[in-house]
């Protein structure tokens, strides 16, 4: 049997993620919307007063109008977010490593991404939102189409590799969604790539 180290999910860490970014795109539409309709209100209430110059307060009118409409665009996206949550379950995994090769698991991917060592330069730690981030990065130049490579070409991994135009990036994991520390994961990432990879300090 192949030696192999496998990096889980914190199913409860996970959805309270999941329920955070929810309340972060609702509170934020909701206040965007407040100020798009503040504006209009106060639009309206400008042009009743510009007399002959009513024109560039219909202009007004109807540039508040598209703002208003867009305000509108984070609540329909945050019901196909939450729709998507309900029908989407957490991967088996967040990672595992093998002597062959770095396993990623993508929230929305039925398989898993595999990135043979070669392919991998390893995790850089960032932090977003206050919360310290785990982040795969990839050689230059890999695609689907690498040798040994698989998964990247799925939807929700496309999705995610569109984030970042700096870095290529194939997955990003919130520390405290790990079941492992990142001082193993360090460990387990040059154990299995001979040196090859590790979290960049």
């Amino acid at each position: 049997m192949d030696e192999s180290f496998v990096v889980g999910l914190k199913r409860d860490e996970m959805l309270r993620r999941r329920a955070r970014v929810r309340r972060l795109r609702l509170v934020g539409g909701a206040f965007t919307l407040l100020l798009s309709t503040l504006g209009l209100g106060l639009s309206i209430a400008l042009t009743t007063r510009m007399g002959d110059m009513w024109i560039a307060g219909v202009l007004m009118i109807a540039s508040m109008l598209f703002l208003f409409a867009s305000s509108l665009v984070p609540f329909v996206q945050w019901g196909k977010l939450k729709r998507w949550y309900a029908g989407t379950d957490l991967p088996p995994y967040a990672l595992r490593m093998t002597t062959a090769a770095l396993e990623l698991g993508v929230e929305g991917a039925p398989a898993p991404v595999v990135l043979p060592w070669p392919a991998v330069v390893g995790f850089r730690r960032k932090r977003k939102l206050g919360q310290p981030l785990l982040q795969v990065v990839v050689q230059p130049g890999v695609t689907a189409a690498s040798p040994g490579v698989s998964g990247l070409d799925q939807p929700a991994v496309r999705a995610l590799l569109r984030r970042s135009r700096r870095v290529k990036t194939a997955g990003i994991y919130s520390v405290a969604s790990l079941d492992q520390p990142v001082e193993a994961i360090d460990q387990a990432l040059r154990y299995f790539s001979n040196g090859v990879a590790a979290v960049a300090r």
